[in-house]
């Protein structure tokens, strides 16, 4: 799978494809970190030296596989109070669904590629994780969402008032959580990132609206947008995990450009398998759903961008689309077609690329160790996806 490629699409600046023999690492085994290394005393976590491995995507699936089971192992512990049920159960259901766990393990490897522990990150990690659930479950809502993950959302699941109650106290969870990273010492630093973000994420989920009323919707704020809403939280994490790691501001700031690269390319990458994607079970949700609700995508802002080079045809489809607020589901293909006619299909791809290539750069400026190469790795995780 791992062949320097993303749904066809080069990627520049790939990582080395061997990793340095013998590499200390953290595993989680039933033992007490060691103080030396500035961890707390830990049922869950222990320094072990790892066997020699030859290939960076083999390690980096294997780390991965590790950091995202103490994140599992300790989120599923979080949320234990009983009471009130309608408060705490949408907490512990939203936070059980699963996924990837891309943004603690993010911070994790952050923090390991600017020196520090990945595991005094853990917490901080986590933090964002539950930030980014509950900016969801407030998202269904407004979007009247029926499903995530292929399971109910918290507001068909119990209710509307529930739903945002839940959401509201799990901002409370984040920042206790938060408080039990085992290194603070930049925990004004820390605080100010978080706000910031949480504040971005909301101001890009109001673009979102706003551009629901809007006729016209250009790149530049398009981008602006998905900066916010979906490549904030990546900045979080990275920012986070950076701060805990005890980076420089340099190598923070490096992390942030990497951070935004790849989650505006996530979003693009998005946009185009939301309707080219083979299958819905694994997308999560019905092919073509931009198309069918109206959304401001890429694709359709770069496509109101050329209207003027397009067909009368072609023209009368877009202004259905705006007009109506999107199309019926049936008509899907031939928004696909126009898609590929005009190249915004090949201009969205061309636009992955580059801002993947912009993310390999920016790791440019971080110390050549095996946390920079999961950092290649994890962009390309991220972008090697049909689903």
């Amino acid at each position: 799978m791992n062949n320097g490629t993303a749904n066809g699409i080069a990627l520049h600046h790939s990582p080395p494809t061997t990793m340095p023999p013998r590499e200390r690492t953290f595993f989680p085994h039933q033992h007490e970190g060691r103080t030396g290394d500035h961890l707390k005393p830990s049922p869950h976590i222990a320094f072990v030296e790892t066997p020699p491995i030859e290939n960076a995507a083999q390690h980096f699936q294997q780390q991965y596989a590790l950091y995202k089971e103490s994140v599992e192992t300790t989120l599923a512990s979080l949320v234990d109070k009983p009471v009130p049920a309608s408060l705490y159960d949408p907490m512990r259901y939203i936070l059980g669904i699963g996924g990837k766990r891309v943004r603690p393990v993010l911070a994790m490897i952050a923090a390991a590629a600017v020196g520090g522990n990945p595991h005094d990150a853990l917490f901080g990690g986590i933090a964002v994780e539950i930030l980014h659930n509950f900016t969801l479950i407030h998202d269904d809502i407004m979007d009247a969402a029926p499903t995530r993950r292929n399971m109910q959302t918290v507001h068909v699941k119990w209710n509307e008032s529930a739903a945002i109650l839940s959401g509201d106290g799990m901002m409370a969870v984040a920042y206790q959580v938060m408080m039990r990273s085992p290194n603070l010492s930049r925990l004004r630093e820390l605080v100010e990132a978080m706000n910031t973000g949480i504040l971005e994420v909301c101001e890009g989920q109001a673009y979102d609206l706003e551009f629901q009323d809007r006729r016209y919707v250009a790149l530049d704020e398009y981008f602006e947008m998905i900066e916010k809403k979906t490549a904030k939280m990546l900045e979080l994490s990275v920012r986070a995990g950076g701060i805990l790691g005890n980076g420089s501001q340099a190598h923070i700031d490096a992390l942030a450009k990497y951070a935004l690269a790849i989650g505006i390319a996530f979003q693009v990458q998005d946009d185009l398998l939301d309707i080219s994607a083979k299958d819905a079970a694994k997308l999560g949700k019905t092919i073509g759903g931009d198309i069918i609700e109206g959304k401001k995508t890429y694709l359709i802002a770069r496509a109101l961008e050329k209207r003027p080079t397009f067909t009368e045809r072609d023209q009368a489809l877009l202004d259905e689309f705006i007009n109506n607020r999107g199309l019926p589901e049936e008509r899907v293909p031939e928004m696909l077609d126009l898609f590929e006619r005009s190249g915004i299909f090949t201009s969205a791809k061309n636009e992955v690329e580059r801002l993947t290539s912009d993310a390999h750069k920016a790791l440019s400026a971080l110390p050549d160790n095996a946390g920079r190469s999961m950092l290649h790795q994890f962009a390309l995780m991220l972008l090697e996806r049909s689903h």
